[in-house]
Formats: structure tokens, sequence, C-alpha cells
């Protein structure tokens, strides 16, 4: 086999946590809070005011994410797929609904990690993005 094949490949993601134990106040828990809980607009909010805290923008810009993903369940799937006349009505009128509330979930669970123990949460595929678009 080839040396190049035999090598592996490590992904190092990056960890924002010694940000939070630096500075844990409630005015950083409180920028979390609202990221998670706002939706896409408390999340674009405290990502855009907030200057120094990597921790705090990191987890808004994944509340961000997270909150676009269920703004476009809700459209594409329940809006233009619940046009299909009886099918969609009756199949798809609800699922996107159910897809955002779990995605809602998710962002709950990562708000109780990050505020109780100052731990990044990572979600799925939300996580990844917010790494690769994530620069200070």
């Amino acid at each position: 086999m080839d040396e190049k094949a035999k090598q592996k490949v490590i992904v190092i993601t990056p960890d924002y946590d010694d940000e939070a134990n630096k500075e844990s106040t409630s005015g950083n828990r409180a920028a979390i809070i609202l990221s998670y809980l706002c939706g896409w607009i408390g999340a674009l909010i405290v990502f855009l005011l907030e200057k120094q805290n990597r921790f705090i923008k990191w987890h808004a810009l994944q509340a961000l994410i997270l909150g676009v993903f269920e703004v476009l369940c809700v459209l594409i799937i329940s809006t233009i797929l619940g046009l299909i006349p009886y099918i969609g009505w009756f199949f798809f009128s609800w699922l996107g609904y159910l897809l955002a509330f779990a995605a809602w979930v998710c962002g709950i669970v990562a708000l109780v990690m990050a505020c109780t123990k100052g731990k990044t949460f990572r979600i799925p595929g939300a996580s990844q993005l917010a790494d690769k678009w994530f620069k200070i």
C-alpha cells in the first residue's frame, strides 16, 4: 500500500471553551440564552454586537445557522410541499413544523450545556458550518 494511504487523517475542531472559563458572567449567559431562544433574529443581534468573547460569538453563529434551518424547514417542507393536493395536506403540512421543533430542542440542549457547564455543545451540521464560517 501507498504511504499516503496509510496515514490517518485527524480532524481538529476548534475549542472555544477556554473563552468561557475566562469570563463567566451573567451577561455572557444572557447573550447565549438570547441567541438560542429568540431564533435567528436574536442570534443575529448577538453575533453582530459581540466583539470580544469568541465563545459567545461561536454560539451565536451556531444558533443563527440553526434558526435559518428552522425557517427553511417550515417554508420548504410545510408550505411548498403542503401545496400538493391531498397527499401534501396530510403528510407534509405538519412535517416542517416538526423538524423545526426538533431543531429548536437541539438549540435548547446546546443552551443548557453552554450555560451550566461552559462547554460547547456541537450540533451536527450546524457546528461544522459554524467552524467553517467563524472568523475573528
